[in-house]
This record gives structure tokens, C-alpha cells and sequence, in this order.
């Protein structure tokens, strides 16, 4: 399954054309789902540019692969890994509909690590690009534990491939989101490290989820010339999932 994001501030169609890049490669597809979103999905995706999904991880969650949840754009969530010096921690999320449209049901636990001196880090694997470096799309939620006896805020160092690319304070009862684009990736992995500040209050770092995308960048192809596929459109970004049974790339 392929998901992409595609932002357009037009109206109308849009066109859809799967070409052969690989010798004796035929094209083919077994099912296409479009799904319009609201105009503040995604802000920073420019428009007319193609974003492809890398990774959208819920955290803390004890089941294993792809969550039921209640996203109203039928975003596919999968429980990520907590890695040895974290716990899984229940929190409280935002029902005031935080950035991005987040269902709640991934809003409501987190990993966070085991005491103030211990760093999460996080793995996210790239797929293969015949280029040096990719265009990554990261966005992070963090929700903070309800703790009626002490509402201390948490600050936490985000820093990607050892680079610190973001300083946060969380809130009770409100999910912080950070987004961070462009970020300059090479390589197959890039480290995601959350690190107390020392501004902390003597608190962890904790994480609820995770969304990461590669901007998509045109080589050329062949144009639909018998009248490619269209698809209507509602709004200025257009979630397209895609189900193939052979690499186009």
C-alpha cells in the first residue's frame, strides 16, 4: 500500500497515471481510495507537491500492527515499538482538535522514558531513493499526563540525525504538535532523539505519535495521452491511497 499527499489549490480534478519505470515492468493497480481533507491538514506541505508516507505511529499502545481508530480520514495508524528505557504511560488528550485531526483514541497514551537522564530515540527507515538525500515531512504529538497534584510542563530537545531541530514545552490537556520541514535526510534511517531540557522541571521526555513523509520529486514519465484517470475533488488536499502489487519506482 502506497499513501500520498497531494495539495492543490485548485478545484475540479485532479489526474491520476501509473507509467512503466522498469524494463519489462507493466503497470497495474488493484484499488485506489481518495479521501478530501480540510485546508489546514498538513500546512506546511507546499502546494501542487506530493508527500509519500514513511511512517504513522501511535505510541504506548500495547497491541501490535495497524489500530482501529476513529480517524476521520481514514488515516492508517500502527502501534510503534517502546523502546527498553520507556514505559507506556496513559495521558489525557485534546478534544479541541489539535493540529492535523488526530483521532483522540491516539492521543490518549504515550511512551515516555524511565527517569529525566534518559533520551528516547526513535528509528524511522527510508525507502531506497536513487538520490543522496531526501526531503522528509516529520510531525510529533506530544500529550501530556494529567496529574492533579502537579501540572508541571515538560520541555523537551528534538533533535533528528544528532541535529537539535526543536525546543517544546508541553501543556496539561492540550497536544503540542511540531512539525519540521524540510529536514535533509541521508541515508536509509534517520535518529529521531527526545532529550529532557534542562529547563524540564525534572521531568522525562514523552511522545504520543509520530508522522513522517519524503516529498516526492518528479523525474519525468509518460503522460496519460488516452485520457488518464480522473478523480473530483473537494478541498485543497487530496489523501490518496494506493494499493499496488508491483514497484513502480
Amino acid at each position: 500500500m502506497e499513501e500520498l499527499v497531494y495539495t492543490s489549490e485548485r478545484s475540479g480534478f485532479m489526474n491520476l497515471c501509473l507509467a512503466q519505470r522498469k524494463d519489462g515492468g507493466v503497470p497495474f493497480i488493484s484499488s485506489i481510495q481518495a479521501v478530501p481533507t480540510g485546508d489546514d491538514l498538513y500546512s506546511k506541505m507546499e502546494s501542487n507537491e506530493t508527500f509519500r508516507l514513511v511512517a504513522r505511529i501511535s505510541y504506548g499502545v500495547d497491541e501490535d500492527g495497524i489500530l482501529s481508530t476513529d480517524d476521520d480520514y481514514e488515516r492508517i495508524w500502527t502501534s510503534g515499538k517502546t523502546p527498553p528505557n520507556c514505559n507506556n504511560v496513559g495521558v489525557t488528550p485534546d478534544f479541541e482538535s489539535p493540529e492535523n485531526d488526530p483521532p483522540p483514541s491516539v492521543l490518549e497514551e504515550a511512551i515516555e522514558s524511565v527517569n529525566v537522564s534518559s533520551p528516547i530515540i526513535l528509528t524511522v527507515d527510508f525507502p531506497k531513493s536513487s538520490s543522496s538525500s531526501q526531503s522528509a515531512y516529520f510531525v510529533l504529538y506530544f500529550t501530556e499526563v494529567e496529574d492533579l497534584f502537579d501540572q508541571k510542563n515538560r520541555t523537551i530537545n528534538i533533535f533528528i540525525d544528532s541535529v537539535l531541530m526543536s525546543t517544546i514545552t508541553t501543556t496539561v490537556l492540550k497536544c503540542t504538535v511540531v512539525t519540521l520541514f524540510p529536514v535533509d535526510v541521508r541515508g536509509s534511517t534517520a535518529k529521531v532523539t527526545l532529550a529532557a531540557a534542562n529547563s524540564s522541571a525534572n521531568l522525562p521526555p514523552l511522545i504520543s505519535a509520530m508522522e513522517v513523509f519524503t516529498k516526492v520529486i518528479a523525474t519525468g514519465g509518460v503522460a496519460g495521452s488516452n485520457g488518464p484517470s480522473q478523480f473530483t475533488f473537494l478541498s485543497s488536499i487530496l489523501m490518496i491511497c494506493v494499493s499496488v502489487l508491483v514497484n513502480l519506482l
